[in-house]
């Protein structure tokens, strides 16, 4: 069998005040703990005011998120930050596998709208907006792309599910189109068998890899629905969530063990040539400093397992 790779979801605490410092600390820390493929750590800020920042439309007051007015794209896609911290690491390490993520339109308009969704759309449910949002979103994602990033849109709110559904899962493939599909992924936080969602997301055209998790209370449903997506069939690949991101104490960490035994639960139901790579179930921006190696650790470990299998 051969070796499956390692990554993480995307965000990790912030190691340093300096910046350019704490994105050479964050790069170096994965690569310590056998990442293969490193992302840029998200060492700016959390995946919400990235864009409530950086896009025309979204602001941020006292550290809260809203809508404002219609949602754009700020000037160039190259002047975004996340494009620019990418263009650093490249500079640093040209030939090295990084994965950025960008949160997508319906976690991003949800967010930021639940605030104030602005006058210039009719509320949420004003379809516009996360059209809007996903128009704003492709130039940047196209800008990681052309660096050479495995580009990842992260959309936890997906799995809340919505009676548009498929209309907001075709958003992903609108924000995708032009990518290389073989680096373009999508994230999906929760349970994701209700409300046809999962099956809606082995339609995407333009995404090659779908990553779940499965080890955290909310996930481990999703190991019973893996079998019906059929992944192969739809050629779509796994990322496959298998340690859990919210122990309170080293003592709740899933174990080597614990990691394998879910991978071999993965590899039987969708086939040990479906999964892309193995990952924490979810980003690691908020769980405890010091449980964050061990997790990763633990991934490392557990997948090394799996290999010897």
């Amino acid at each position: 069998m051969a070796t499956l790779r390692t990554t993480t979801i995307g965000s990790l605490y912030r190691f340093r005040e300096d910046l350019l410092e704490s994105i050479d600390e964050a790069i170096a820390f994965q690569s310590s703990l056998g990442m293969d493929i490193i992302s840029d750590g998200e060492q700016r800020t959390d995946m919400v005011s990235y864009f409530a920042e950086s896009l025309s439309g979204l602001s941020v007051s006292n550290g809260v998120p809203f809508i404002a007015d219609k949602v754009e794209l700020k000037g160039d896609a190259s002047d975004f930050s996340k494009v620019k911290d990418l263009a650093y690491i490249r500079s640093k390490h040209p030939d090295m596998d990084v994965k950025v993520a960008i949160t997508g339109p319906t976690t991003l308009g949800m967010t930021c709208g639940s605030r104030s969704a602005g006058s210039h759309y009719g509320g949420l449910r004003d379809f516009t907006l996360y059209e809007d949002i996903a128009d704003a979103l492709a130039p940047i994602a196209e800008s990681l792309a052309d660096l050479g990033a495995h580009v990842q849109i992260d959309e936890p709110f997906l799995s809340q599910g919505y009676g548009d559904i498929k209309e907001r899962v075709a958003l992903l493939d609108r924000i995708a189109d032009g990518l290389p599909v073989e680096r373009t992924s999508v994230h999906v936080c929760g349970y994701v068998g209700r409300y046809g969602v999962l099956s809606h997301l082995m339609r995407l055209e333009n995404v090659s890899v779908v990553s779940l998790g499965f080890a955290g209370r909310q996930e481990r449903p999703n190991m019973d629905v893996l079998g019906d997506a059929r992944f192969s069939d739809n050629g779509k690949l796994l990322g496959a969530g298998c340690i859990a991101v919210t122990p309170m104490s080293e003592n709740e960490v899933g174990d080597a063990e614990s990691v394998c035994a879910l991978l071999e639960s993965t590899a039987r139901a969708v086939g040990p040539d479906s999964i892309a790579y193995a990952h924490p179930d979810c980003g690691l921006r908020v769980t405890g400093k010091s449980l964050v190696a061990i997790i990763l650790r633990n991934l490392r470990a557990g997948v090394d397992l799996f290999g010897r299998g």
